[in-house]
């Protein structure tokens, strides 16, 4: 009976350390993906904090044209959504799939460097935002895969972090590049992106069991339609990247016109945000975890929307303190709509799930710059310029009002019906 009872707790302490091996294996290979999301990340932010030189300046470019250089690069991702769908899906080859498309992104924005014109900028940027989403959706759905699902928040929350560290570690590095070396800007982004491809095709593992035969792009289609319950995450990835979108480009103009101030200036502010943002994504996704995924994703959103529409209101000053409050609100709703999108989403289809994410938050990505640009253009016929900006601030930040107001009671229908947490 002894040699029995020896035998059970050898066994017990097996399972127990090859458990711990498992979780930490896991933990590991989730870190190692926030790295290369964060290093994914830095290339493309690098152009925010001096788009009016790099565009508006430089080819002579409108206010229209300027935010354009903001959004045509998601038409680009949108088109190529059903291929970035399959590719994302691939299985064990997404790995690959991942390096590819950071090499393509920084060849693409290698040559914005030596682009002769304003249309082959924009054409060059158009295929450069393809690739991009194709890179970060395939990392993405391979951190999904490590994620079990009472750890699926805090997983999903390293994700969002790291793209966010990406994200403010990019925009601030942007304006010392301008000030600096103001020719090499799109230089300096693609040596980010080739270095970041490298590192993928090394360091970056699938979870076990990830290995599936490639699926055709009717089957990704009929996966997202009969996953109606996504569209609630989708319209938050929609509203929320339609506001990032006017930060990129029409607030960043804002501080320019407004408050005149120079590029590396603004990248400060925008540090101010993105900073606390990153920093907080992952509590906010141990928060989600606990509490679930509905009042944080509503009530975040609904309180950014407020701070969104003072913007116009804060001097140089104040508005530092508005950015930081936007970061703090931003991470506690972002986390949860992550972690919202793998719980909705079936295990054999987390890259079409998260391409359908992405895709999402492209789409208001290119709105957002677009109707910035025309909001503020047809209001600065009739008011003047500062006037014109408030409203199209107050304007922006009413969307995300009405996106809580409208989806809570979806989201606290799937949590009665124990389709998330």
């Amino acid at each position: 009976m002894l040699r029995v009872s020896q035998m059970a707790e050898v066994s017990t302490q097996s399972g127990s350390v090859a458990a711990l091996d498992t979780e930490t294996g896991a933990a590991r290979a989730v870190a190692t993906l926030g790295l290369m999301l964060f290093l994914s990340m830095v290339p493309v932010t690098l152009l925010v904090a001096p788009l009016k030189e790099l565009v508006g300046v430089r080819y002579g470019a409108g206010s229209f044209w300027t935010h354009s250089f903001m959004s045509i690069n998601m038409v680009g991702a949108i088109l190529a959504s059903p291929l970035i769908a399959l590719l994302s899906d691939s299985g064990a080859v997404r790995r690959r799939v991942a390096s590819v498309a950071l090499a393509a992104d920084a060849v693409l924005l290698s040559a914005m460097n030596v682009a002769p014109s304003l249309k082959w900028l924009l054409l060059l940027r158009f295929f450069e935002g393809a690739a991009h989403i194709l890179a970060i959706s395939t990392l993405m759905a391979i951190a999904a895969g490590w994620a079990t699902d009472s750890r699926r928040g805090r997983t999903m929350g390293i994700v969002g972090s790291a793209m966010m560290l990406g994200t403010a570690c990019g925009t601030r590095l942007g304006g010392e590049v301008w000030k600096h070396l103001p020719g090499s800007v799109f230089l300096v982004s693609g040596l980010i992106s080739v270095a970041a491809s490298a590192v993928v095709l090394f360091l970056v593992r699938e979870a076990p069991g990830t290995d599936r035969p490639r699926r055709s792009i009717r089957d990704v289609a009929a996966l997202l339609r009969t996953r109606g319950a996504l569209l609630v995450a989708y319209a938050y990835a929609f509203v929320d990247r339609f506001c990032v979108g006017v930060v990129v480009s029409t607030l960043v103009l804002f501080f320019a016109d407004v408050h005149g101030l120079e590029p590396a200036a603004r990248g400060r502010l925008l540090v101010l945000f993105l900073v606390p943002f990153a920093l907080l994504v992952y509590p906010a996704g141990r928060l989600a975890d606990r509490i679930g995924r509905a009042w944080p994703l509503a009530a975040g959103s609904a309180l950014f929307g407020v701070v969104f529409g003072a913007y116009g209101y804060a001097s140089t000053e104040a508005m530092a303190l508005l950015m930081v409050l936007s970061g703090v609100v931003s991470a506690v709703m972002f986390a949860p709509n992550l972690a919202l999108c793998a719980d909705l989403a079936p295990a054999e289809g987390r890259g079409a799930a998260f391409t359908g994410f992405n895709i999402a938050g492209s789409v208001g990505f290119l709105l957002g710059p677009l109707a910035g640009g025309l909001f503020y253009a047809a209001a600065a016929r009739h008011m003047a310029e500062a006037s014109a900006y408030r409203l199209t601030f107050l304007a922006t930040g009413a969307t995300e009002v009405l996106c809580a107001a409208v989806t809570l009671p979806f989201l606290l229908r799937l949590r009665r019906r124990g389709m998330t947490r």
